[in-house]
């Protein structure tokens, strides 16, 4: 019994390392640099005073000029309306109500977004200015969720082509076949916006809000599983 033990050992020894099979497992990044596509602004529209009718109805005339404004994108429209105290000796006073109206704007082009910020200010020259204070933030370029997901899908077929070329290329190094057990792909985090500040504008009119347009990378980086045997 001892001696079939030690002959098993020993022939196991003595065949090739082709016999066996393993498992390769590792990671490639896959990027492509993508020109953001969308320019992005917050609008916000601030008025205080002691009429909660006179908030409302001068809120109502940015809202409606907003929403039927067809050269832009709107989303995450909120308004508010709040009191407001002052405070003194730990004593509150009333004196009046603060509206807010907000937005998120975004357009395919410069232009369209200029035409509708000065047309923004244009309307607040013909409102009552009192009180009323027209914010909006830096303008940013983002890449839009379709172009991101279009990105996405290339890359993934990139990463697939790839390694089956490469677990073909295996066979002449390792003289065994290899095929891919599994890719697992996890995609980053790419959509960047810049960082917004908002700012208070004058009535003077912006010819051009757009800043320059840099090239983004967005990437992936799949885990490949390979069987060899």
């Amino acid at each position: 019994m001892k001696f079939r033990i030690i002959f098993t050992f020993l022939l196991a020894l003595l065949l090739p390392m082709s016999l066996f099979s393993y498992e390769i497992s590792f990671n490639k990044k896959f990027s492509k640099l993508v020109s953001p596509d969308l320019l992005t602004t917050y609008v916000n529209i601030s008025i205080e005073n002691d009429s909660e009718r006179f908030i409302n109805e001068n809120i109502e005339k940015y809202n409606d000029y907003i929403k039927g404004n067809n050269l832009i994108e709107k989303t995450h429209g909120n308004f508010t309306l709040s009191p407001k105290y002052n405070y003194f000796k730990n004593t509150q006073k009333f004196i009046g109500y603060v509206g807010s109206l907000k937005y998120t704007i975004k357009a395919k082009n410069a232009s369209n977004l200029n035409r509708f910020i000065n047309d923004l200010i244009e309307l607040e020259k013909k409102l009552d200015k009192n009180n009323v204070k027209l914010r909006i933030s830096n303008v940013s370029w983002i890449i839009s969720e379709k172009l991101y997901d279009n990105s996405l899908d290339t890359l993934r077929i990139d990463a697939m082509t790839w390694i089956e070329r490469y677990s073909k290329s295996l066979k002449n190094v390792l003289s065994k076949n290899c095929t891919v057990k599994s890719i697992n792909i996890n995609k980053s985090n790419n959509q960047l916006i810049r960082a917004s500040q908002m700012e208070s504008l004058s009535s003077k009119r912006i010819s051009n809000v757009a800043p320059v347009n840099s090239n983004q990378e967005i990437s992936i980086e799949p885990n490949f599983l390979l069987e060899c045997k």
